[in-house]
C-alpha cells in the first residue's frame, strides 16, 4: 500500500474488485456520503471489533443464555408442579357425596386465600426460584473473553 501523510491525514490505495468498488460506489451516491467515510467507518469498526456482527454475535450470547435460565425456571416449575400433584393425591381423601357441597365450598375460600398470597408475594419481589440453588452458566471471567474476543455463539468471528 502506498502512504502519503497530508494535514494529519495518511492516504491508503488499496486495491478492490470492481464488483466491489461499483457497490460502494452505488452505496455511496444513494445514501449521499463519501467513500472515505465508508471506508474509514468499516476500518474503525472492524478494528475496534463494534461491528454489527460482532455486537449481534453478543446479543446472540446474551439471548441465548436467557433461553436456557428460562428453560431451567420452567423445568423446575415442571418438577415441583409434579411433586404438589403426587403428595396431594397420596394426602388427600375422597370426599363423600354428603360432604361434596361444603368442600367445595371450603375448597374455593382455600384457593382465594392461595390467590391473594401467591399475589402478595409476587407484588414484594420474592419468587419460588430465588429460594432454589442458581447454576452459574458462565462467569465474569468466561464472558469478558467472549466479549474481548467478539466470538459468537458458534466461535466465529
Amino acid at each position: 500500500m502506498n502512504k502519503t501523510i497530508r494535514r494529519g491525514r495518511a492516504r491508503l490505495v488499496p486495491r478492490v474488485s470492481a464488483e466491489l468498488a461499483e457497490r460502494l460506489a452505488n452505496l455511496c451516491a444513494s445514501s449521499n456520503v463519501t467513500q472515505t467515510a465508508v471506508v474509514e467507518t468499516a476500518l474503525r469498526q472492524h478494528l475496534d471489533g463494534t461491528s454489527d456482527r460482532t455486537l449481534m454475535f453478543r446479543r446472540l450470547d446474551r439471548l441465548g443464555r436467557a433461553m436456557e435460565r428460562s428453560q431451567r425456571d420452567l423445568e423446575l416449575f415442571a418438577e415441583a408442579f409434579s411433586v404438589f400433584v403426587r403428595l396431594w393425591f397420596a394426602h388427600t381423601r375422597s370426599v363423600p357425596e354428603d360432604d361434596k357441597k361444603g368442600a367445595r365450598r371450603d375448597a374455593e375460600q382455600r384457593y382465594l386465600k392461595f390467590v391473594e398470597h401467591v399475589g402478595q408475594q409476587c407484588s414484594g419481589g420474592r419468587r419460588f426460584l430465588d429460594d432454589l440453588p442458581r447454576e452459574s452458566l458462565a462467569d465474569d471471567a468466561e464472558l469478558a473473553v467472549l466479549a474481548e474476543s467478539g466470538s459468537g455463539p458458534s466461535g466465529r468471528r
